[in-house]
């Protein structure tokens, strides 16, 4: 669990499914992973803004 601020980074990531709550995102590298939409945005050009903890939390980083 991180405390304090956190940066926002973009992730390039596949979109495999959505749903109304989360993305499911393949970046090639491990498994696809379910990341909320209340911590994600899709910038609409193959990237993921995401905080940096959840990337790393998630294996994205």
């Amino acid at each position: 669990m991180t405390t304090g601020t956190s940066d926002i980074i973009d992730i390039a990531a596949t979109l495999k499914h959505e749903t109304a709550a989360a993305f499911l995102l393949d970046d090639g590298t491990e498994d696809p992973v379910w990341l909320p939409k209340s911590m994600v945005e899709n910038n609409g050009d193959g990237t993921f803004a995401m905080p940096e903890w959840l990337a790393k939390e998630k294996g994205l980083l």
